[in-house]
């Protein structure tokens, strides 16, 4: 039988994350940087706590929020008179 590989690749802060699925043999997360910041790709580490797909996503994330920095304040653009 062959081996099944899903991958998806999200965006998040200009960054990309790769998602590779391989089923019950487990899956990986890497972060890709922006070409004009330099960096290289980067596999996220997974330990006790971050047992499932979604706590290994939430982990990349806030790890890119520690690099690029707080998020900016989003104005409300309403209709105001």
């Amino acid at each position: 039988m062959s081996n099944f590989v899903v991958m998806q690749v999200r965006e998040y802060r200009l960054h990309k994350m790769e998602v590779m699925d391989h089923g019950k043999a487990g899956f990986t997360v890497t972060i890709i940087p922006p070409a004009n910041r330099g960096g290289v790709p980067r596999e996220v580490t997974r330990d006790s706590t971050t047992v499932t797909l979604a706590d290994t996503l939430n982990r990349a994330k806030a790890e890119i929020d520690a690099v690029m920095g707080p998020k900016p304040v989003m104005k409300h653009r309403g209709f105001g008179r």
